[in-house]
């Protein structure tokens, strides 16, 4: 029981931390860079996953691997969705590359979300095809694989969960990076992760280059 209120009490203050503060950066040249670009891509993020010790009793060391590359999964279909909505809206002056596009070729390169940090940007975008590459790191308390998995069962969490993104983009062309940010969002566990991205990106679309206003 000391366990499990430590760790809320170490998610609260971390939520508290993180919430609403937006760390970001931009090339200043990125508008110039991004004329030039025709399609981008996003990878798979890298994602970790913490769970209730409780939780963490009833789950094995590759179950925990399998949830985190799901969630990591889930984060790049929801950022190609957001860019796909402003691509449909006309409002995108970039195309995004399918996911399922993007891991067939990844694949057949021999890249998992287990090597791929292996590869630079440069590469990767060789690979994909694309003139720029998305890709980052994901933390979450309320993995939305798991919450599949068990339903309503009381190995959900419970009440907020904490959500961390790194996001990056960077030029195929150079390995330049183009934009970075880190936000935290609090999501009541019911969020999808689709609605976390949304509620994330919306702090940083006027600022992005592809983004037409």
């Amino acid at each position: 029981m000391k366990k499990i209120i430590c760790f809320y009490l170490l998610t609260f203050m971390v939520v508290s931390q993180v919430s609403g503060q937006l760390q970001f950066f931009k090339n200043a040249d990125f508008e110039k860079i991004a004329d030039a670009h025709e399609t981008i891509a996003t990878v798979p993020f890298l994602a970790k996953v913490n769970l209730l010790p409780e939780q963490m009793d009833t789950i094995s060391t590759g179950e925990l691997a399998n949830l985190e590359k799901s969630e990591g999964e889930s984060i790049q279909k929801a950022i190609y969705a957001w860019f796909l909505q402003k691509q449909e809206k006309g409002k995108l002056s970039v195309a995004i590359q399918a996911p399922l596009v993007s891991n067939a070729r990844l694949e057949a390169s021999g890249i998992d979300h287990k090597n791929y940090l292996a590869y630079s940007p440069t590469e990767l975008a060789r690979i994909l095809g694309v003139d720029a590459v998305v890709m980052g790191y994901y933390e979450t308390n309320q993995p939305k694989a798991w919450q599949q998995k068990n339903g309503d069962c009381e190995h959900k969490n419970e009440g907020t969960g904490l959500a961390v993104i790194n996001f990056s983009i960077f030029n195929a062309e150079d390995g330049e990076l183009l934009v970075k940010f880190r936000n935290g969002i609090a999501a009541q566990n019911e969020s999808p992760n689709e609605e976390i991205i949304q509620a994330l990106m919306k702090k940083v679309s006027k600022r992005m280059a592809y983004t037409k206003i």
